[in-house]
């Protein structure tokens, strides 16, 4: 009755064992009922004798019978039921069990799967339960014979204590676990669940392990049909469209190929930036400290608006000293002048050129500290505003003007993608300030030097609006989709996945 599963009567094949004779299974079947009653009786199995009237209407079903109608439960499921729920089902009806589980192994070496319980439509939805059930039949198979929870008297091995765990599930209850044996390794296990005062009988034992040598093989067949066919397990199918079942899935898949097949349209999605038409970049025109910003980028500016001015006291200050030395050698000169000095007259004069001079460069200095814009548009970069006080030198980088109107636009192509554009090609241009307006564009220059960007090499392609954009500013971010001509859409949901597997093939075997 605990007989290991190596010892058990196992065959390759399932065919001899699902086609031998009923009588014969019948009466061999019979003879170890009959032989586990009279060793049972010593021990409190069976020991005091049922009334006929009783004895006759609590007569079990005939061992063959009942192996019969499980097999037929299992072969022949209603329509739309799993066929190893149909199985757990019947179990839980004919033994009087609370709730029978089933679990196998999808492959030889895979770990037990709980696969159908007879009181969850899907195992899933009691995964504390589901753990304690695969804990009890994973001790059934560790061992490779049958478990019961209480053990049995005269019997030398005991349960586990994932046994001893799953008869506490419904505050305590009898536990028996009985693994399905095929060549000499097991590929399942059920297990079953009733109250605790109707122990699992020794007849009902060997019952379930007749059935289990003839389930064994075809479980293991129904499983790998499954893997095979992955729908097989669906089911559901309506009654009137049960024989067409093949013919609607060569169907779909010729639907499918028919669908991977057809030409869709090509883009290259490249992230692009606007810029003005023509920018200006604003210099400081001499070494300084930064005094008064008069416009931030954003602010609109008309050609000659003074944008920043530079610290002038050095310059004001030798204008003060020009303007001093002048009126002096003037004085000197009028002197000269009364004393009829010619030679005193000369030299004065020459300072009072010199002075003037020196006046006039220090007012160009004074000038030249303040920079102003040269055209009308908007200022689009260099924020000074944090920067008053701070030092500058003489060709730093100070704003970007560039005009109201008119705009380029800078895509960057990722290299694997720039083959397929050219000049003259249109596409369309959405912005993040305004995601929902497309804007018409056309390609007009490929630069043919690469750049890095976020570690990856591309080329930066310019392209121009078709219509004037009203709302549209410089610095605006977005995204472009150039047409890139058709292509099968099989090509288009593998995207780039193909070309790298090609680059990758030629770099190993070239």
């Amino acid at each position: 009755m605990n007989a290991p599963i190596s010892s058990l009567p196992t065959r390759s094949e399932p065919g001899p064992a699902a086609t031998a004779p009923v009588d014969e299974a019948s009466a061999r079947l019979d003879q170890a009922l009959r032989e586990a009653r009279r060793l049972a009786a010593p021990v409190g199995f069976g020991a005091s004798a049922p009334a006929p009237a009783a004895a006759a209407a609590a007569r079990p079903m005939p061992a063959a019978g009942w192996l019969m109608e499980t097999l037929a439960a299992f072969l022949q499921p209603p329509r739309g039921t799993d066929p190893l729920r149909a199985l757990v089902l019947h179990l839980a009806a004919s033994l009087r069990c609370d709730r029978v589980a089933l679990g196998l192994r999808r492959r030889a070496a895979s770990e037990m799967e709980v696969l159908a319980v007879s009181d969850l439509n899907r195992p899933s939805e009691a995964a504390e339960l589901v753990r304690d059930l695969h804990a009890a039949m994973s001790e059934a198979a560790a061992s490779a014979c049958t478990l019961t929870h209480p053990s049995r008297r005269a019997v030398p091995l005991h349960p586990g204590l994932a046994h001893v765990q799953l008869g506490r599930v419904l505050g305590a209850c009898a536990v028996c676990t009985v693994p399905l044996g095929l060549d000499g390794r097991v590929v399942g296990a059920l297990t079953l669940q009733r109250d605790l005062g109707a122990p699992f009988r020794t007849e009902e034992i060997l019952r379930l392990e007749q059935a289990a040598q003839f389930l064994a093989p075809m479980l293991r067949m129904h499983v790998e049909r499954r893997r095979r066919d992955p729908l097989a397990g669906l089911g559901g199918w309506p009654a009137g469209l049960a024989p067409l079942r093949r013919p609607l899935m060569l169907g779909a898949a010729a639907l499918l190929c028919a669908l991977a097949l057809l030409p869709v349209r090509r883009e290259v999605v490249a992230p692009a930036a606007v810029h003005g038409l023509h920018e200006r970049q604003l210099v400081a025109p001499r070494d300084g400290f930064v005094a008064v910003v008069h416009a931030r980028p954003g602010a609109r500016v008309v050609e000659g608006q003074p944008l920043v001015d530079l610290d002038g006291e050095g310059a004001r200050q030798e204008l003060r000293a020009a303007e001093a030395a002048q009126s002096q050698a003037e004085t000197a000169v009028s002197e000269a002048l009364a004393r009829h000095d010619q030679a005193q007259l000369v030299v004065q004069m020459a300072r009072v050129d010199e002075a003037r001079a020196r006046a006039e460069q220090a007012r160009a200095e004074l000038e030249r500290g303040r920079v102003l814009a040269p055209m009308s548009g908007l200022v689009v970069a260099g924020d000074l505003s944090r920067s008053v006080g701070a030092p500058v030198r003489r060709g730093e980088a100070l704003m970007t003007v560039a005009p109201a109107e008119g705009f380029r636009l800078v895509l960057w192509v990722d290299e694997r993608d720039i083959a397929a554009v050219r000049v003259g090609q249109t596409g369309a241009l959405r912005v993040s300030a305004s995601p929902g307006r497309a804007m018409a564009l056309t390609v007009t220059r490929v630069t043919p030097v690469a750049t890095l960007r976020e570690g990856r090499n591309g080329f930066e392609v310019e392209a121009a609006l078709a219509q004037a954009a009203p709302a549209l500013r410089p610095g605006y971010e977005g995204v472009a989709r150039l047409e890139a001509g058709r292509q099968l859409m099989v090509r288009a949901l593998l995207g780039r996945l193909p070309d790298w597997l090609r680059m990758s093939w030629w770099t190993l075997a070239g």
